[in-house]
């Protein structure tokens, strides 16, 4: 409409500027005729064509508003859909921590925190029981029919030769597939439960049971129960907390 319009009305204007001025939407001329047609009333025709050119530059500006407006919501929309799922995140988080209140305090189904660890504290105690047993346990004595001097004199010969050349005790096999099997079901505690340690928990516990079983080198059964006592003095979960009752023997 535009071009037809400086068509009609400056046939002297250049083809160029007025394909330039239509092109870019110019209403300067169109503004500029229209307040002078205003002024006399019989060019009211003239109005009406410069008011539609108007209503149609009105519309283009408005359509390429809209498209911005939908350019800008685009990308906006990832940042709507998390102001969005913001609320159910929240709701479903604060379910969650009531259903497990309730899954091991109500209904007692399952192992509680402290469950866990006292299982765990048990599996220790196992493992400890088996490697004081083995450390540095006494010979047999031999055999009665040899008398009874000679039995003292094997034992001082004995007890002087561990205190000149102290013994390291290892485990024999049957001991050492037992000390896996403990550690194993250790790390099935850790794997199964492993919510209820911290990762750093985890990723010490893993490497002294790990230095226990021998996997980072061999050891011996004193140094693997030197592992049980810095466990039990490092992390809390293996402490026993005393409950504060009084233990009184009566007369």
């Amino acid at each position: 409409m535009i071009k037809a319009w400086l068509d009609e009305v400056y046939p002297g204007m250049p083809d160029s500027e007025r394909i330039e001025k239509a092109t870019n939407m110019d209403m300067t001329l169109i503004e500029t005729t229209k307040e002078y047609s205003v002024k006399n009333i019989l060019e009211i025709n003239s109005i009406y064509r410069l008011s539609l050119i108007e209503m149609q530059f009105i519309k283009k500006e408005m359509m390429n508003a809209l498209f911005a407006m939908d350019e800008l919501m685009g990308s906006n929309e990832i940042n709507i859909k998390l102001a969005a799922m913001t609320p159910a995140f929240l709701i479903a988080s604060s379910i969650r921590y009531v259903f497990r209140k309730l899954f091991y305090a109500l209904l007692k189904i399952g192992k509680s925190k402290e469950e866990t660890f006292a299982q765990f504290r048990h599996i220790i105690l196992d493992i400890e029981r088996l490697l004081v047993m083995r450390d540095l346990p006494p010979s047999p004595p031999p055999p009665l029919s040899t008398g009874i001097n000679i039995l003292r004199k094997v034992s001082a010969n004995s007890t002087t030769n561990d205190n000149t050349h102290p013994q390291v005790t290892v485990l024999t096999s049957d001991d050492l597939g037992m000390l896996m099997l403990l550690v194993h079901e250790c790390r099935v505690i850790l794997w199964q439960d492993r919510k209820r340690f911290s990762r750093s928990e985890l990723r010490n516990v893993s490497e002294d049971l790990a230095e226990l079983a021998g996997e980072r080198g061999a050891v011996s059964v004193q140094q693997q129960l030197r592992i049980i006592v810095r466990m039990g003095r490092t992390y809390s979960f293996l402490k026993v907390i005393s409950s504060g009752i009084a233990f009184s023997v009566d007369p």
